[in-house]
């Protein structure tokens, strides 16, 4: 309907017969990806072994015994995919074959008839949402093509192919909405995603979105929608993320990650104008990996990171999405500021390590700490003041700040201003308000952030 309606509007500029001529042009571009996807998007039945436990009861001698009993069952799904050589590898999702113990493809040939096959999945990417699975047969495959670099742009015509709810395979379309979509779904979160009104709905996940060369844009993946049906929101894996990683998945290797070594957090307005920022875009950085290519570089605490590989840094989930997407030992460029000066360096990534808690920070928790007698209470936080800082003991539940500090923690400035001994904390607190904003360095948990509170 959307497209009809665009197409009549624009027609209207030209006379009945190049009006006509023009809508020809239109149909046959949508005909032309229609036969081409047709043979290479296929129909995925997914069947994954499931197992439970009953209690039956038996009976002995006239006593009741409960007795467990494990059974196994099958449950079954659907989606989609496409295939993406003469070979028969087929690319989808990964959460759409997850768990796999038998795999089904479907091809609808040239002529309508259904073929099938068995497959076997050959490579994933669980990060990104990705499989490649590989038909077990020696025949050879029509395919379609990941687009060439650039990526499509807002306002571009897309095309969704797959099979909705397991019916027959079904072409919709509309335009890209967005570009850079960001989703959270049953726990998963997706980036940088490919935004279209082009319907999609269940078991279209793992077909591809195609432009009007009829070259795939991306991957289909998921939905927005408050009954459950399509209602205008889908979202695409970009085929720029997807070419990253396909060769790692198709060789079964495992895929590398590029790390920093930072723990970060997003600037928000009171944070810039406690930093004399103008903007409050970018993180500021509350620790450093000891030997990572962050700490080699010279980065440190309390440093903004405002760009990287030439891009805005927008948040925190931003950047660790920058990283995680490159790999090891690419260079890039990374522009942060320090004391109110942009500095530039060039920085060399390494593998993100196996477990992140395995790492530590340069800035930990001190081994001892002497408590003086000076306490100190102030907007309902009762303060003790140690070598380490001014420890939290009490917050009390009317407090503007109840919810933000916490008993424990350890505040090593305000708004800049270090609390280096007892007998400042007056000085230091006094001169704050919270209805303009406070900005606390502080140490939680062993680990050292920077927290905002602006309250009324």
């Amino acid at each position: 309907m959307k497209t009809a309606l665009f197409s009549a509007l624009f027609l209207c500029s030209f006379t009945a017969a190049e009006a006509q001529e023009e809508a020809r042009k239109v149909q046959l571009a949508f005909n032309t990806i229609a036969a081409k996807a047709k043979p290479a998007v296929v129909s995925l039945q997914v069947v994954k072994e499931e197992s439970g436990v009953i209690v039956e009861p038996e009976f002995f001698f006239g006593y009741m015994l409960p007795r467990e009993r494990e059974f196994r069952y099958d449950t079954r799904g659907v989606g989609s995919g496409f295939i993406i050589d003469p070979e028969g590898r087929v690319l989808t999702n990964y959460h759409v074959v997850e768990g796999a113990a038998r795999i089904k493809v479907s091809l609808a040939g040239t002529s309508g008839r259904e073929t099938v096959y068995m497959a076997e999945l050959a490579g994933a990417d669980p990060a990104l949402d990705l499989a490649v699975l590989k038909i077990k047969s020696k025949d050879r495959f029509p395919f379609l093509e990941l687009a060439a670099a650039g990526g499509p742009k807002v306002g571009d015509f897309a095309v969704a192919v797959g099979y909705p709810f397991g019916f027959r395979q079904t072409m919709t379309s509309g335009i890209v909405s967005a570009l850079d979509a960001v989703i959270k779904v049953e726990g998963r979160q997706y980036r940088n995603l490919i935004q279209t009104d082009a319907a999609i709905n269940e078991g279209n996940s793992g077909g591809p979105l195609l432009n009007l060369d009829g070259r795939v844009i991306g991957v289909n993946t998921a939905i927005f929608s408050p009954s459950g049906a399509f209602a205008g929101m889908g979202f695409a894996i970009p085929a720029a993320e997807i070419r990253r990683v396909l060769d790692d998945i198709i060789a079964g290797r495992e895929i590398k990650r590029g790390w920093l070594g930072v723990s970060l957090t997003a600037l928000d307005p009171v944070m810039s104008a406690r930093l004399g920022l103008k903007e409050s875009g970018g993180c500021i950085i509350n620790s450093v990996v000891k030997g990572s290519p962050a700490y080699l570089a010279g980065l440190r605490r309390g440093d903004i990171l405002s760009e990287f590989g030439g891009e805005p840094v927008e948040s925190e989930d931003d950047m660790f999405y920058k990283t995680y997407t490159r790999r090891p030992g690419d260079s890039v460029t990374l522009s942060y500021i320090r004391g109110g000066a942009k500095k530039t360096e060039s920085i060399r990534l390494a593998e993100r390590p196996a477990k992140a808690g395995s790492v530590r920070y340069t800035r930990g928790r001190p081994e001892e700490r002497k408590s003086s007698a000076e306490n100190y209470s102030w907007e309902g936080a009762e303060l003790r003041f140690t070598s380490a800082g001014a420890v939290v003991e009490r917050v009390e539940r009317d407090s503007r700040l109840f919810g933000y500090l916490r008993k424990g923690d350890i505040i090593k400035a305000v708004n800049r201003k270090e609390l280096a001994s007892a007998v400042e904390m007056p000085d230091v607190f006094a001169g704050t308000d919270l209805a303009e904003g406070v900005l606390f360095d502080l140490e939680r948990g062993g680990e050292g952030m920077y927290l905002s509170v602006q309250a009324r």
